[in-house]
């Protein structure tokens, strides 16, 4: 091949890239327009999230498609646009938390505290419906100023269009042989358009599907639809993760990645609510537990946390016992409400209990978030609401192989605090177990996002 062809072809095959490259670009942006604004044809509102309120699953910068909705229609759990009690002439986007006889009571995925003005239902415009990731991002850096990001927009879009004119004219071969740009003449619409469609589907459709928990179907004049996931994903990658959301049947649904299974036990029963209140399992303190499998190695570094409320001081949370369901005669790295009300965390390194407890009691029948850690060189961490109970210098443990327990098993009285019963009576959710140590970061933030 003599050396000026082939300078050729690669000059060619250099055009062919640009030429697709710039319009799969600009299809994508245009797809992802489109799927924002077009539902505005129907009475759909397109609204721009301007803030990180409804972080992680809503994003500053997403374009959020709401469907009418009659206020006095919005339930909890449902995300909602509605007009800001706080701020005229202004757009809220959060999620309905519960309907008082005031009105509406909101709060933002990312707050720990529900907003503090109520919202009539006559102020309640739409659904959140569907999410759009980042297209909005530029009315976010015009509104707030940031020219540079809009600079480096404005440059991509003006790049794209110069190549999208520029390589054009290679794409049409005036003498019609069958050269590389007269073969892209034909090639390149179709190919561009497919693949186009191929990443925007791989760009949307997960992220919107992902948002909401059931297919929209008409109800009259208004939409009957399932809202923005309560529970959404998992966070910080859990080996083991129970949310007893299942529709029915004993069997559990471990969303970790260990590959584990799990399912209820005796009077264990899974207790419907809506997104606010997610489903969650109630144990009555008598026989009610969950089972897991596989038997497992010993854990040396290891985190476990659960949702929980109880007004009753007895009965474990979480633990490793030798045991896959009855008593086990070797238990330990266990959390438990002690006789007195308050939380422990409890390992045993051989020769007795070491143990972390928290200050108050926590049988005041409201959702707690626990988090307890153990770490083979850092010792123990325990968190209750996000915040640091405490920490413990042991890094011994007993060397047995076991099962996760959750609901029940041995306290045997060398515990501290330990309670007259075993078997925890009240309400869990949540229950997650890692093969690390979260951060004092990673249990806040648990702590701050949905149950």
């Amino acid at each position: 091949m003599e050396p000026s062809s082939a300078r050729r072809r690669i000059v060619s095959s250099s055009i062919v890239v640009v030429a697709l490259g710039a319009r799969v670009l600009a299809l994508l942006a245009l797809c992802l327009l489109a799927w924002a604004a077009v539902p505005k044809l129907v009475g759909w509102i397109p609204t721009t999230v301007a803030s990180g309120s409804m972080e992680p699953r809503i994003l500053t910068g997403d374009v959020v498609v709401s469907a009418p909705l009659d206020g006095a229609d919005a339930a909890a759990g449902q995300v909602v646009l509605v007009d800001d009690p706080a701020k005229d002439d202004t757009y809220l986007l959060h999620r309905v938390v519960e309907r008082t006889s005031a009105g509406l009571r909101l709060q933002g995925d990312a707050n720990r505290q529900p907003d503090r003005q109520l919202v009539d239902d006559q102020n309640v415009h739409g659904l959140g419906i569907l999410r759009v990731p980042f297209i909005g991002l530029p009315i976010v850096w015009a509104h707030e100023g940031r020219w540079a990001e809009l600079a480096v927009v404005a440059a991509a879009a003006a790049a794209t269009g110069c190549a999208i004119l520029w390589t054009r004219r290679f794409l049409v071969d005036e003498r019609g042989r069958e050269s590389s740009p007269g073969r892209l003449r034909a090639m390149a619409p179709a190919g561009g358009v497919a693949l186009a469609g191929v990443l925007a589907i791989a760009a949307v459709m997960p992220t919107a599907g992902a948002s909401w928990t059931s297919t929209a179907v008409s109800s009259g004049n208004r939409l009957g639809t399932g809202v923005f996931a309560c529970l959404g994903q998992s966070l910080g990658s859990p080996l083991i993760r129970l949310d007893f959301s299942e529709a029915g049947g004993p069997g559990l649904v471990d969303s970790g990645s260990g590959g584990g299974a799990a399912s209820l036990s005796g009077t264990a029963e899974r207790i419907d609510g809506t997104c606010g209140d997610s489903p969650y399992l109630r144990l009555d303190g008598l026989a009610g537990q969950v089972v897991t499998s596989p038997r497992l190695p010993q854990p040396t570094t290891f985190s476990v946390e659960a949702w929980f409320r109880t007004t009753a001081p007895q009965g474990k949370l979480i633990g490793f016992g030798n045991a896959q369901s009855g008593a086990s005669s070797a238990h330990d790295r266990h959390v438990y409400v002690g006789s007195d009300g308050r939380l422990v965390f409890g390992t045993w390194d051989g020769s007795g209990p070491q143990t972390i407890t928290t200050s108050r009691a926590v049988t005041d029948g409201a959702w707690h978030h626990v988090v307890a850690t153990m770490s083979a060189t850092d010792g123990m961490a325990l968190y209750l609401d996000g915040e640091l109970v405490g920490t413990h210098p042991n890094t011994t443990l007993q060397n047995y192989s076991g099962y996760w327990r959750v609901g029940y098993d041995t306290i045997s009285g060398l515990w501290p605090s330990s309670p007259s019963s075993p078997w925890f009576a009240g309400d869990l959710d949540g229950v997650g177990v890692y093969d690390r140590a979260l951060s004092a970061f990673e249990a806040a933030e648990h702590a701050s996002s949905p149950r």
